[in-house]
């Protein structure tokens, strides 16, 4: 199916004449075959199955033994004979590339390389691509952290066929990653073992891919006190990780629901060794956020093929990239737009059914707010669908900075922790919805009652018996410190929602040094702890500035 995608792109871009734009859909940012297809000649190209650019980043981590990938050749139009072709490992191609483009990457030796039918890739008489092949990276006698680059091109074809290097020959950049096993919470020179999560905590991260990258997630720890002998603990917080930006995006000319991820989220996922498999040997699991597009077209609105069509393209990229799951954010959809379809109240249930059927063991997550979820307790409306049976949590997203912290209980008759209201999903238990989402709040003296009253709600919702679980989101998109004007992440851990949320923290009582009453202490105390003192003296270490391992 994705090698379909990928054939059915370049040519859609042959037709056409597009060039690569900022945000791409699963099918991304084709390089063109010669112009010369649309003349006598045929034109040929040796293409990745995973990425339609020619130069693909083979990321490994310490202990894979090998990597393997596949390649296929393609033609601008069908060949009137078979047609056969050979790809090899040209170690002499490194010097010119490095040349080229300033940079120092050594040869991956061809030793190293094993391919399927000895490289051979046949076309037949009236096709226009090859069956794939695949070939073997093997790690032996390569060093850690060191970028070697393979070219692969082909050796020898028809007359018939025009060739072009550029188009005839990959780049896989090739990188052993040692894994990372410790940390740096106190300085430089002290190094200790990566703590483990935060038991009994689910912690909901969000990070955008535009501004900062996936590590900056796997800097908030939490220093857990004992308030008896003051002996303390460093635990590693934020369980699931959603990255963005990635949306709904709608092909006019052939009515296709396309997965759109922006360039910023593709830099991150082609180098997930760097960016995405650090987090997850960590005890994270890292899911990609899926938004509305803006098109008018979103999960309310799809038809049966089209859900099936996008529901195989989510589990592509989630299979692809290793990734542990998906969470469904439904805003910006931009419904009702001029010549899109009318929504409905039986294609996003059928969607989630469809994604959970296809991503078994993965994570899937929902964002419940306003008009796309709000129909969720009716299974009736939903076509028959428990929608609740079908996903692993829901979370609501009303953190607005101006606002006390909202705690929806959907379950609940009455809300006194709470200015909205929500139903609750059929099928979903209390202890699988996120009632507490943080809002991120602005400094300032004047702010102080509005944080105060917040973290004071949250306390008392835990002291009313209230709590189903120990599960809180952070929707707003993680930062370091340098927005001065917010409070960010270090103030709402060390002051405020993990003391107030965990039932041995914060709560509200008389103080021990006079008759008034006010927040206290409890067992326990928890703070705020970077794991990477590098935080504490770079704010901005973590913000996006892509640099590539290998600078291709």
């Amino acid at each position: 199916m994705k090698k379909n995608l990928i054939i059915h792109f370049i040519l859609l871009l042959l037709t056409v004449g597009m060039t690569g734009c900022t945000e791409e859909s699963i099918s991304m940012n084709a390089a063109r075959l010669p112009d010369e297809t649309v003349m006598e000649n045929t034109a040929g190209i040796l293409r990745s199955m995973n990425t339609l650019t020619n130069k693909i980043f083979v990321g490994l981590t310490e202990g894979d033994q090998s990597a393997t990938e596949e390649i296929y050749y393609l033609l601008s139009q069908p060949t009137k004979a078979e047609l056969t072709v050979k790809a090899i490992a040209d170690e002499k191609l490194v010097e010119d590339y490095n040349k080229a483009y300033g940079t120092k990457l050594a040869a991956l030796p061809v030793g190293n390389v094993q391919f399927e039918e000895e490289g051979t890739l046949s076309i037949a008489a009236g096709k226009q691509e090859s069956a794939s092949i695949r070939f073997t990276i093997s790690t032996v006698g390569l060093d850690y952290d060191t970028p070697y680059l393979l070219p692969l091109t082909i050796e020898q074809t028809s007359q018939s066929v025009q060739m072009q290097n550029t188009k005839n020959t990959l780049y896989y950049a090739v990188n052993i990653r040692k894994k990372i096993t410790t940390c740096n919470p106190f300085g430089p020179y002290e190094q200790i073992d990566i703590p483990p999560m935060l038991p009994n905590a689910l912690v909901v991260f969000y990070v955008n891919t535009s501004t900062y990258q996936p590590l900056i997630a796997d800097i908030y720890g939490i220093r857990k006190i004992n308030q008896t002998d003051y002996t303390e603990t460093l635990y590693n917080i934020g369980s699931i990780v959603n990255l963005r930006t990635v949306t709904v995006d709608y092909e006019k000319i052939s009515g296709r629901a396309l997965l759109s991820l922006s360039s910023d989220i593709r830099d991150v996922l082609e180098q997930a060794g760097k960016f995405i498999r650090p987090l997850q040997e960590h005890g994270r699991k890292v899911c990609i956020c899926i938004e509305g597009g803006g098109k008018g077209l979103g999960f309310c609105n799809l038809t049966d093929s089209q859900i099936a069509d996008f529901t195989q393209q989510v589990k592509d990229v989630i299979n692809l990239y290793k990734l542990d799951g998906v969470n469904l954010r439904d805003e910006g959809s931009a419904y009702g737009k001029d010549g899109m379809p009318a929504t409905n109240t039986t294609s996003y249930p059928k969607l989630i059914k469809a994604l959970r059927d296809a991503l078994p063991g993965k994570l899937l997550t929902l964002v419940d707010r306003d008009e796309p979820t709000e129909y969720f307790y009716d299974v009736d409306q939903c076509g028959g669908i428990e929608v609740g049976k079908f996903i692993d949590y829901a979370w609501h997203t009303y953190d607005n900075g101006k606002e006390l912290v909202q705690i929806i209980e959907p379950w609940e008759t009455d809300h006194p922790y709470s200015e909205y209201t929500r139903k609750p999903i059929a099928g979903l238990t209390p202890e699988h919805y996120g009632s507490l989402t943080v809002p991120l709040y602005e400094k300032g003296e004047d702010k102080s009652q509005l944080r105060n009253d917040s973290r004071r709600r949250v306390i008392n919702w835990k002291m009313d018996k209230r709590k189903k679980n120990n599960l809180i989101i952070y929707a707003f998109d993680l930062t370091s410190n340098e927005q001065n004007n917010y409070e960010g992440m270090v103030t709402n851990f060390a002051l405020g929602y993990i003391n107030a949320m965990m039932d041995d923290g914060d709560y509200w009582g008389k103080l021990p040094s006079s008759s008034e009453w006010g927040i206290i202490s409890g067992d326990y105390s928890y703070h705020y702890s970077p794991l990477d003192w590098v935080l504490e003296a770079m704010y901005n270490v973590y913000s996006k500035g892509w640099v590539h391992p290998t600078r291709m």
